[in-house]
């Protein structure tokens, strides 16, 4: 209930009196009676489908990473041959079996129809209903996330939201619950597609690795590595394309963008120098990490494939391995269908970057065992 007060509270700040203040009154009043559902139908889980709870989670790979790093082109790469136990869209909004069963036709109705598309391709990031999409979104259920500051009001608050940015730091029964909700979803999910092999992208859960670490021992993770003056155009341009098809930015000032920008600046700074301070300092088994360049992921696609493979003992069946054959000859042709609007449309000037990420532009910044 808290979150949606503050929600609340920051709407009127940003509005007053006004038609989209009681536009945003209804958007929060929508998730909190989709977050009542959600949790009503995952109570039923427990009755109609127990047998869940005794699913074993055998060596999950999460992709971390900030955004744009390449985390989403690995995580589709070998999700796309529908081997492992990937979340669609609607099974991220639906991780209840229960509700998936009741909501499954409808969902073959809107898929035969065309239906599905969520946001938009030209955004820079399309959510299609049918499609996989990325299970740091299963945080949403229970406001554990930086979507929830990225895709609402919050994002344009003066508070900094750090206890969900900073998941590690976070009192270890809140965190430790939250990894635990991660768990339940994911034994749900396998109970339902009958494939073991957890493939998750959730790079805002770089700041949760140590967390991840506690309850899921034999998990593995891949860091996708990409300088900060190369990810943040991108990912600023996706948030700004993304908020403006999902609520109309015509609804804030030019100021309150300003602002958000900037705390989603001190926000991925603190993303990145978050992983480079665990790895220099041994704050985590470095056995239990793969870092990929972006570069190399670029140019040798399928040494990197063998690199992931032999790192997290995934035993990738024919249409995988021909699956990256075929992106490894698309590669060089590819070009991006979002436009990429230049840092200083957001307040930001390369040089800030340099300086403030300076730890990023060493030559090799990880010291890595690279892909």
């Amino acid at each position: 209930m808290r979150i949606y007060l503050r929600g609340l509270a920051t709407s009127w700040r940003l509005f007053g009196p006004s038609r989209n203040f009681v536009f945003f009154v209804f958007v929060i009043l929508a998730f909190m009676i989709l977050r009542i559902l959600s949790s009503f139908f995952l109570f039923l889980d427990y009755i109609f489908f127990p047998r869940f709870q005794k699913v074993e989670v055998k060596r999950p790979v999460f992709i971390i990473g900030h955004p744009r790093s390449g985390t989403t082109f690995v995580h589709h790469l070998f999700t796309g041959t529908d081997e492992m136990a990937a979340f669609k869209a609607w099974h991220i909004l639906c991780p209840s079996l229960t509700a998936r069963k009741l909501i499954r036709p409808l969902i073959r109705y809107l898929a035969s129809k065309g239906l599905t598309v969520l946001v938009p391709e030209e955004t820079g990031h399309k959510i299609d209903l049918d499609q996989v999409e990325e299970e740091e979104m299963l945080f949403l259920h229970i406001h554990d996330t930086q979507f929830v500051i990225i895709a609402t009001p919050l994002g344009f608050d003066d508070d900094d939201y750090r206890e969900i940015r900073f998941h590690d730091l976070q009192p270890r029964r809140r965190r430790i619950k939250s990894a635990m909700f991660l768990k339940s979803c994911f034994q749900r999910h396998i109970y339902y597609t009958k494939k073991t092999q957890i493939f998750a992208q959730t790079h805002f859960s770089t700041h949760r690795i140590k967390t991840l670490l506690e309850v899921f021992p034999d998990a593995r993770f891949i860091y996708l590595h990409r300088r900060p003056d190369e990810t943040l155009p991108s990912f600023f341009s996706l948030n700004y394309y993304t908020l403006d098809a999902l609520w109309g930015l015509h609804r804030f000032t030019s100021e309150q963008i300003l602002r958000y920008y900037r705390y989603q600046y001190e926000a991925s700074l603190d993303l990145y120098r978050y992983f480079y301070s665990l790895w220099h300092t041994n704050g985590i088994d470095k056995n239990k990490v793969l870092i990929i360049p972006y570069e190399k992921l670029r140019e040798d696609l399928p040494a990197v494939f063998e690199n992931i493979i032999d790192f997290t003992g995934i035993e990738p069946g024919d249409r995988l391995r021909r699956a990256v054959k075929e992106q490894a000859k698309k590669q060089r042709g590819y070009r991006r269908r979002h436009n990429v609007k230049a840092l200083e449309d957001f307040g930001i000037d390369e040089k800030s970057i340099k300086r403030d990420f300076s730890f990023m532009f060493e030559k090799d910044p990880f010291s890595i065992r690279q892909a």
